[in-house]
């Protein structure tokens, strides 16, 4: 008979991520538009130029130029005196404003985030007989993504409101495998999941309104799914991965090519988010702006096939955010601009305990070149609490835009 023997020698995991929402669900939302609203920790107010946000598209009739942006970003996480780095290409966006009446936008970037690495070191010990006793361990580690691809247009319908429209389509997939160590030999169980789906964003501004006959802006979206983001599941046979590289090839048992087919599963409305967000832009003086954003955002996914790391997965979340953003002309002699924010963000996590952020951003914007290019730096730090597992997480966050210009449908004078 066998006799099961549980040794607790520490209870420590550790964690490797590129933050631990990862490992919630089928990963953190990435949100990663505009990596130049890091400074105002605002997507729909003014981060980019005087009254231009480039996640906002209904800002985007401001523009004297037709742009393509590009973002890098450096995210440093640290808990229980760990820390790890990670670079990613946040995003890609061509924008195209046309005779200030109407704009046209395309992007690329990565929607979810599923980059983690549990090792647990809790040991379990099996007993068959006083000669023969192993020792159990488990890994858990997930990683990809899906992206989206997103086909903006915004429309001034008058000289004070403004309209715009994103359709964004979910593609891609992420990994995940579960590792039974059975004394030091890996026994992997591996899966792959397919995301499909489409969502839209609808946004309106107006600066209708004024405060002291200083212009206050407006700005309101709405996000929901045309229809939510469908999971397809592939769960491929176990093996034992005898040469240790995790992954299911000729020198594993069973081989690759003894292996069964994978059970496909489909899972309808796995991902449905909808969010309101509100924000209030307030030029108090000549390029000096205070802001003010908030946003409401709930998942009704129904997570049949969740098989995260964590058991639970974030339903609802709010976050209410404050700044300051002072910019420069577009052909002034000054060519920088800055942006200083606080922010706080809960998070409602189902089954498992809620999590609280507070945040700092701060970003600088240097124009060049006669067609206001910019490069735009940013600098986030989040203190994160409530996370499992790890309870308290730091995250700093280091990011650089490029934003190019060019004229285009101009036409050119023959000399």
């Amino acid at each position: 008979m066998l006799n099961r023997k549980i040794v607790l020698f520490l209870f420590i995991s550790a964690i490797y991520c590129q933050s631990s929402l990862s490992g919630y669900g089928y990963g953190s939302l990435e949100n990663n538009s505009d990596m130049r609203s890091f400074g105002s920790s605002s997507e729909l107010l003014p981060s980019f130029k005087n009254n231009i946000s480039l996640s906002n598209p209904s800002s985007w009739h401001n523009l004297l130029f037709t742009y393509l942006n590009t973002s890098f970003n450096v995210q440093n996480t640290e808990f229980q005196s760990t820390a790890q780095d990670n670079f990613s290409l946040a995003a890609a966006q061509l924008v195209v404003p046309w005779k200030g009446k109407m704009s046209f936008g395309l992007s690329f970037e990565p929607y979810l985030n599923r980059q983690l690495t549990v090792s647990d070191s809790t040991a379990t010990l099996y007993e068959l007989d006083d000669e023969n006793i192993f020792e159990v361990r488990q890994e858990r580690f997930s990683s990809g993504g899906p992206s989206i691809f997103k086909m903006s247009y915004g429309y001034k319908l008058n000289d004070n409101e403004s309209l715009g429209f994103t359709l964004g389509t979910v593609f891609g997939s992420s990994r995940s495998t579960i590792n039974l160590i059975v004394d030091e030999e890996n026994h992997l169980l591996q899966s792959r999941d397919y995301f499909s789906g489409n969502i839209l964003d609808i946004y309106l501004s107006s600066t209708r309104f004024s405060i002291k006959n200083k212009k206050l802006l407006l700005s309101a979206s709405y996000h929901f799914p045309i229809n939510g983001i469908d999971v397809e599941n592939d769960t491929y046979q176990a093996f034992l991965d005898l040469n240790g590289n995790n992954y299911h090839d000729l020198d594993d048992f069973p081989d690759v090519g003894q292996a069964l087919l994978p059970l496909n599963f489909k899972f309808k409305d796995e991902i449905s988010v909808k969010s309101l967000r509100f924000g209030a832009d307030y030029e108090y003086k000549k390029n000096h702006h205070l802001q003010f954003e908030i946003l409401s955002w709930n998942d009704d996914g129904k997570y049949i096939s969740n098989n995260s790391v964590f058991s639970g997965y974030v339903q609802s979340k709010n976050k209410f955010s404050f700044g300051y953003a002072k910019f420069v002309e577009q052909f002034d002699r000054d060519k920088i601009n800055y942006k200083a924010s606080v922010f706080f963000q809960d998070y409602d996590i189902k089954s498992l305990e809620n999590i609280s952020e507070v945040g700092l951003g701060l970003g600088v914007g240097i124009n060049f070149g006669i067609t206001a290019n910019q490069i735009d730096f940013g600098y986030q730090f989040i203190n994160r609490s409530g996370v499992h597992l790890i309870d308290n997480e730091k995250i700093q966050n280091f990011t650089i835009g490029i934003s190019i210009g060019d004229l285009w449908f101009v036409k050119r004078r023959e000399i």
